[in-house]
């Protein structure tokens, strides 16, 4: 089968694996924005929103790590503990944000703002052992973070900063690829 026609079989491994990245990488995008918008102006609501957030985000770092490192031979419980160590850390973080919240040590937008930047980071550094996805998530949550601070209206940049990350991840995807990622039909 040639490179051409490989792009358009449904076995081909990438095709898949990739698609399902864009999918958690857009929905991952779109509930970061929503939880710091519901920060900033519900209190109550914002807080089981983030809590819910992180088994999201675990559940779709799971998800793709174990797509891609499955096919390397790692064992489920290594990859199970890993994630389940390096995103219990942001579950902590979020419970004492929170913490500092209640006693009134911050106030609402702040309080967003310390969330995203959590998420951000955690994000990031998910992505240093898994691949670009997640770093690309990460840098994007960060720089929403800086246009959320300093600016009121901030949807149509966050919009076109979506749009320069999907650019972004599909230009890393295709120069670099995935080392994870093998092509199981030849």
């Amino acid at each position: 089968m040639n490179d051409r026609n490989k792009l358009f079989d449904p076995n081909y491994l990438w095709l898949k694996h990739y698609q399902h990245q864009w999918f958690v990488l857009i929905a991952l995008m779109i509930l970061s924005i929503v939880g710091v918008a519901l920060a900033d102006a519900t209190e109550r609501l914002s807080h089981w929103y983030w809590l819910a957030m992180v088994p999201v985000f675990f559940g779709a770092c799971l998800f793709i790590e174990w797509k891609t490192t499955r096919a390397a031979g790692l064992s489920a419980r290594s990859i199970i503990i890993k994630q389940t160590l390096h995103w219990s850390g942001l579950l902590t973080a979020v419970l004492m944000t929170f913490f500092l919240r209640t006693i009134g040590s911050l106030d609402n937008q702040t309080t967003g703002l310390v969330l995203l930047l959590l998420f951000a980071l955690t994000t990031f550094l998910a992505g240093v052992t898994m691949g670009w996805l997640f770093r690309l998530l990460g840098i994007f949550l960060a720089l929403c973070l800086f246009l959320f601070a300093y600016m009121e209206h901030f949807i149509w940049i966050t919009i076109w900063l979506a749009l320069l990350i999907f650019v972004a991840h599909y230009f890393l995807l295709k120069h670099f690829g995935h080392p994870g990622i093998t092509d199981t039909s030849t």
